[in-house]
């Protein structure tokens, strides 16, 4: 029985668990800062394949899109930031996604957390587009305790509206639903994908006073409670890996680690020594902390990997580790913007890409930042939008400068920091930056400024609602 177990893990699919944060900074882990209080996340990091050239979009919205979709942000439409409540907008139905794809593979797929690709109809929910099972909130952000933005109820068990114990914590509630997950699946004949998107440490900033307490010596209260945010979802992490563990799971198991995007320094966030915030095409706003971590098919195991990677590569890197990419069936993706960083990820060097898009907006910021080896472009205003926030906790958002004609070139190797812009010295380098935004620009989905329906039409009783954009 023993030999024929272990002959016939060498076949078995790989479970693979994907953890993503939610606005956590370039400086706000422990591997990075010594003053976070991360050790869960810094074992797992220390033990596997730390992503130290690993980007997203400046956005929740658009980088949850791209993950998925294995596409960059303009051509699903989403080049213009983040999902607003009541927003008639969702991800492109005529794409199929990354869930999608593996529960053909005979995966079970299951989503906790936060979603944020659209929540107007039915069709176009978590468990419309893939997973068997859903529990969190389909819009962006909401209340850790309340469960409400802006007065609308948003906590969901698939299509149903769900009501948690009152004073439950969001992050535990997560953890809670991944861990009961993972307890349920059977590890040697049911390959499981585990979807885990925190909110964490997204505002509102509203932590437990335990983690608050971990940092007694900060004296920003914002930071403070940032900080300890940032350490819940350590906790919630460290709680899935014991939970992968001691149900017979991580032996066979790929667990993925990243930000959504970079931090934001209103909110207690910290880049250092990146410029920019969330949002913001600077290296602070898509920049993201991640790992890769398995026991098993890692081949260099505690190293740093500083191959280029980007959001989009996760689709066909994901799919590859499930063993989608053998034979012919690569081609079956149609156009995607991804590519497979498996073989790069275990060997822990070099990478399948030497370029990226950060955000091309033509339409309403009329901005865009591209990469290339070492040089990134960005053209227009690279803060894109400027937020206000008002008293009783409503927000307005307004174009910084979409007439801004600004180019900036930087190398970023010799300049991690983008404090020397090289445009006027380096005019045939910007000329061939040109030339590649014009290849990349290709196939752009249009956009508008975001309209927001009236909580009448998109949250009836204050409840959000799933079925009013159907026709």
């Amino acid at each position: 029985m023993f030999i024929g177990y272990c002959k016939g893990k060498a076949n078995r699919k790989p479970h693979i668990v994907l953890v993503v944060s939610d606005d956590q900074g370039w400086n706000d882990v422990g591997w990075h800062n010594q003053e976070v209080l991360t050790p869960n996340m810094d074992k797992l990091a220390k033990r596997g394949v730390r992503l130290e050239n690993h980007y997203v979009h400046p956005q929740c919205t658009p980088s949850r899109g791209a993950i998925l979709t294995g596409k960059y942000s303009h051509r699903l439409g989403f080049q213009f930031g983040a999902l607003g409540a009541n927003e008639a907008k969702y991800l492109p139905e005529s794409v199929t996604l990354l869930p999608e794809k593996l529960k053909q593979m005979g995966y079970s797929t299951h989503m906790t957390g936060k979603w944020h690709l659209g929540d107007c109809k039915k069709s176009v929910i978590p468990t419309s587009r893939g997973f068997d099972s859903f529990t969190g909130l389909l819009r962006g952000a909401q209340d850790y305790f309340t469960r409400k933005l802006f007065g609308n109820y948003d906590f969901w068990q698939n299509e149903t509206v769900y009501r948690p114990p009152e004073d439950s914590y969001n992050t535990d509630l997560f953890t809670q639903r991944a861990v009961e997950i993972i307890e349920k699946n059977n590890p040697k004949t049911s390959p499981l994908f585990l979807s885990v998107q925190y909110t964490t440490p997204h505002f509102p900033l509203q932590v437990p006073q335990k983690f608050m307490d971990m940092y007694p010596n900060e004296n920003n209260p914002a930071r403070r409670r940032y900080l300890g945010m940032v350490s819940s979802l350590d906790e919630g992490v460290g709680t899935v890996a014991d939970a992968l563990e001691k149900s017979g799971h991580m032996d066979n198991t790929i667990f993925i680690f990243m930000s959504d995007n970079g931090g934001d320094s209103n909110f207690g966030a910290s880049n250092v020594p990146l410029r920019g915030n969330k949002g913001e095409l600077w290296e602070g706003g898509s920049k993201s902390v991640g790992f890769v971590y398995s026991p098993r098919f890692l081949k260099h195991k505690g190293c740093t990997h500083e191959g280029m990677m980007h959001a989009v590569d996760w689709f066909p890197t994901i799919l590859d580790m499930a063993g989608f990419n053998k034979g012919k069936r690569r081609k079956t993706f149609g156009h995607i913007d991804g590519v497979s960083q498996w073989k790069y990820l275990k060997r822990c060097r070099g990478s399948g890409r030497n370029e990226f898009v950060y955000q091309i907006d033509d339409y309403v910021a009329k901005s865009a930042a591209i990469r290339v080896g070492d040089y990134k472009m960005i053209l227009g205003e690279p803060r894109v939008v400027d937020f206000s926030f008002d008293p009783i906790g409503g927000f307005s958002i307004k174009l910084a400068d979409p007439n801004s004609t600004d180019i900036r070139l930087f190398n970023l190797k010799n300049d991690p920091t983008e404090s020397n812009n090289l445009a006027s010295r380096l005019p045939n380098k910007v000329k061939k930056m040109k030339i590649k935004l014009d290849e990349l620009r290709k196939d752009s989905l249009p956009t508008a400024f975001p309209v927001f329906e009236s909580n009448e039409i998109g949250s009836p009783n204050n409840i959000v609602s799933i079925d009013w954009c159907s026709v």
